[in-house]
């Protein structure tokens, strides 16, 4: 992309919307501010140059972003604000909150969310945005967190954990949760966690039950929400090894944990 220098007029107008709404502004705003000089063609005109030269970044259709002035086509948002922004009903879970509570160490360049409704994947500035829609029962254990002067939708630890092996029933998931329960063991506020998991699947609770099993964790509370319901379940789709305490098939590979 080629950019120009930006005119002394449209600086003008991008610092009086900064002035009066922010760095995050609507189509409306902007006809709004160029109402006494410009007609509508010529706004049209005016976000789609400077769109293309980066001074106006698109978040979604009819809300952009202005460019740090210094720093020209920078998304400077932080992309848990940014998620927000793209899904108002939703709050970003899974390893981006892990990394938000300093559990979660490597780079990634995908945020996901659970979302109350469907919401297409969007990609800015490198990073993914994706949303994993949600029935209301388990759309709760988010906090409105300050970011940059800015609010945005992040889960708990506690509930990024539930929601990596709820949404995600597979051996790299459980894995990454018993991992974090052991690293972070100090850190988890247990009673939250049963608590949340009250609302859960039985497969759920279970899968969590048997975690606690392994890591010298109490599982009583866990046991007894399932001890009387009847029928088996699976961890992950092809497990093969039975758990008779939990009634649950579970992956082999979990046996490493039995002897720590």
């Amino acid at each position: 992309m080629k950019y120009t220098q930006i005119s002394a007029k449209n600086t003008e107008i991008l610092e009086n919307l900064i002035i009066k709404h922010g760095q995050i502004i609507s189509v409306q705003n902007i006809y709004a501010e160029t109402g006494n000089l410009l007609n509508h063609k010529q706004t049209e005109y005016f976000i789609s140059a400077l769109a293309k030269q980066g001074w106006l970044i698109r978040i979604k259709k009819g809300l952009y972003m202005i460019s740090d002035l210094s720093g020209r086509g920078f998304l400077s948002l932080s992309s848990y604000v940014v998620a927000n922004l793209l899904n108002a009903d939703s709050y970003v879970s899974f390893e981006s909150a892990l990394h938000h509570h300093g559990m979660f160490d490597q780079l990634t360049n995908k945020v996901v969310s659970v979302s109350l409704k469907r919401y297409k994947t969007a990609k800015l500035q490198d990073i993914e945005y994706s949303f994993i829609k949600t029935k209301a029962a388990y759309y709760f254990g988010w906090q409105e967190v300050a970011i940059e002067n800015k609010t945005a939708r992040v889960a708990t630890a506690e509930k990024a954990l539930i929601d990596i092996v709820n949404f995600h029933k597979s051996v790299y998931a459980i894995d990454l949760v018993i991992e974090k329960l052991r690293e972070y063991k100090n850190n988890i506020d247990f009673a939250a966690l049963v608590e949340h998991l009250k609302k859960f699947s039985t497969t759920t609770v279970k899968i969590f039950g048997f975690i606690f099993d392994l890591l010298g964790i109490d599982s009583s509370d866990l046991f007894t929400l399932v001890k009387n319901q009847d029928g088996a379940h699976r961890m992950v789709a092809n497990a093969k090894k039975f758990n008779a305490k939990w009634r649950l098939y579970y992956d082999e590979y979990f046996n490493k944990y039995a002897t720590l």
